[in-house]
């Protein structure tokens, strides 16, 4: 089995220093180059909400890209192709995504919007294994922030998300939720059922974004939990 590398986008955590906690390694090494053939590099993103074209050149080289969700404002078919088009120009040999809160109709149309997602694998409570390495993604979340209609992927939290959670693999390795776990990098704005799965299945990481502000790197000792949101508020891209 391959091992895993997370390259943290736009923010250092770690300086020069590595850190090893079983088969895995974090490094802030941003473009270091592989040269054993033991790591595999993951690079991870989210809510760029149709600002990708500003970080393009700051994103990480890797072996794999994953974007948690919100890579558009209103789902717009126009702007999901612009996002397609972008994700084709970047290196990594796998590109994997999830839709996000803001992708309109990709939670009712899901296989008509996967169509135009060509350079992508788009995941919805499905599993991908990438060199041994098992990936699963969900989109729900429990947030309602709508008059009068609901925000694609909602569902009441309570029984619904647990019945929703419950589809996580045991042997997950990298969980890819755009929604956070309750108390992890969430603003309070997480799901505690999502917690209660993960805290079950102990993937080694958990990837999401949605809440801006958490943007970030946190660790229970067993999991380490990634908030990739590149979007800040809505004044600009994350910097950090």
């Amino acid at each position: 089995m391959r091992r895993i590398i997370n390259a943290f986008t736009n923010i250092s955590l770690f300086g020069r220093e590595e850190t090893k906690s079983g088969d895995v390694l974090l490094e802030n090494a941003v473009n270091s180059p592989d040269e054993t053939g033991i790591w595999l590099k993951f690079v991870v993103i989210s809510d760029t909400h149709e600002e990708m074209a500003k970080i393009m050149n700051r994103i990480p080289d890797g072996d794999v890209l994953i974007h948690c969700g919100d890579f558009t404002n209103h789902g717009d078919e126009e702007r999901v192709r612009e996002f397609n088009d972008q994700l084709a120009q970047l290196p990594h040999r796998r590109k994997v995504v999830i839709a996000g809160n803001h992708e309109n109709g990709f939670d009712a149309q899901f296989y008509e919007k996967a169509k135009l997602l060509t350079a992508c694998e788009l995941l919805n409570d499905t599993s991908i294994e990438i060199e041994g390495i098992k990936l699963y993604g969900s989109s729900w979340h429990t947030m309602n922030y709508r008059l009068f209609s609901t925000p694609p992927f909602y569902c009441e939290p309570g029984e619904e998300t647990r019945e929703k959670w419950a589809k996580i693999p045991d042997n997950v390795d990298i969980l890819i939720t755009h929604q956070p776990p309750k108390g992890f990098l969430d603003g309070r704005y997480g799901d505690v059922e999502l917690l209660k799965a993960v805290e079950a299945r102990n993937p080694k990481f958990h990837c999401f974004g949605h809440v801006h502000g958490g943007y970030g790197v946190a660790s229970n000792g067993k999991t380490i939990f990634i908030n990739a949101a590149q979007f800040e508020g809505y004044n600009g891209v994350n910097k950090h």
